[in-house]
């Protein structure tokens, strides 16, 4: 197995995992806050990562890893587990969903930016491509579930785009950082966690909750945040920002099947005209990365 093709699988399953945020978190702030239940979540998140710590006896690497990287952590944990959440609540309250969903899917173009600007990472344009139609597809997958309506600059649009940016600018920052993944990933969520915990005298928290709702929180918190992020961390530093790029095109997919399973949500006929062109998108980003490596092994050959 090569390490492209464990970085692929990785990114997947991490996908597959994020994909059901949508669905628990339309659930849980159904019956809690919205704030309440992203604190809760990385409340589980941080705890998961240090019984993994734990168990595998390398709690004291995150002090190493601290120390060698002492701005590094506070200031990712805060961009991308912190101030990424914070907008992401926020974007809801000022647009509709539909508007919100395609704006923060901006992210996958905004990493191949960020990764130019920051570390000179030059992307094929043929994966530039890739991921450009599997934009393209994400519009059409939401559009078709209602009127995206004026999309000219407002509050709500420069939220959403801060939120997509974040979480862009986040993604690029681990991926070319090389540190412990549990440990790191453990310090990431702490600092995102200790900002969410400075907006506690603005926002109501709730800390009496059913049990019901403790497990739905728990899981969000175990595998789509802590599991998952470990997992994604992996396969950003194993493959093309390209390639990631096109994998996280499917989370949409993937979350709108999530939601008409579970939410019983009908899917349109256009929705799944969008699903095909990023399927599309993906497939086509895999074929090219696998000739590309071909030739170039025939090439040193």
């Amino acid at each position: 197995m090569t390490e492209t093709f464990r970085g692929t699988l990785y990114a997947l399953l991490a996908v597959a995992m994020f994909a059901t945020l949508g669905t628990g978190f339309k659930i849980a702030v159904a019956r809690m806050s919205s704030y309440s239940v992203v604190v809760w979540i990385a409340i589980w998140a941080t705890l998961t990562l240090f019984v993994f710590l734990a168990r595998a006896r390398r709690v004291g690497t995150v002090v190493t890893e601290f120390r060698q990287r002492p701005f590094f952590f506070p200031l990712a944990g805060v961009i991308g587990l912190g101030v990424q959440q914070f907008l992401c609540l926020k974007t809801y309250e000022y647009i509709p969903a539909s508007q919100a969903v395609i704006l923060h899917y901006s992210y996958p173009l905004m990493m191949l930016l960020l990764s130019w600007i920051l570390f000179r990472e030059k992307s094929d344009w043929r994966a530039l491509c890739c991921v450009v139609l599997g934009f393209a597809g994400v519009y059409v997958l939401v559009s078709s579930g209602g009127d995206l309506g004026d999309l000219r600059l407002s509050i709500g649009v420069t939220v959403a785009l801060g939120t997509a940016f974040s979480f862009a600018l986040f993604c690029v920052l681990i991926k070319h950082a090389r540190f412990s993944v549990t440990a790191g990933m453990f310090l990431l969520n702490l600092f995102g966690l200790l900002f969410l915990f400075c907006l506690l005298p603005l926002y109501p928290m709730q800390w009496s909750i059913s049990g019901t709702d403790m497990l739905l929180v728990a899981y969000l918190g175990i595998f789509p945040t802590a599991v998952a992020f470990i997992l994604w961390n992996r396969a950003l530093r194993m493959i093309p920002t390209g390639r990631s790029s096109n994998c996280a095109l499917l989370v949409p997919i993937l979350s709108l099947v999530c939601i008409a399973v579970v939410l019983k949500e009908r899917i349109e006929f256009m929705q799944a005209v969008g699903m095909a062109i990023v399927m599309l998108s993906v497939f086509l980003n895999i074929r090219l990365t696998g000739r590309s490596k071909i030739a170039e092994i025939l090439s040193n050959g």
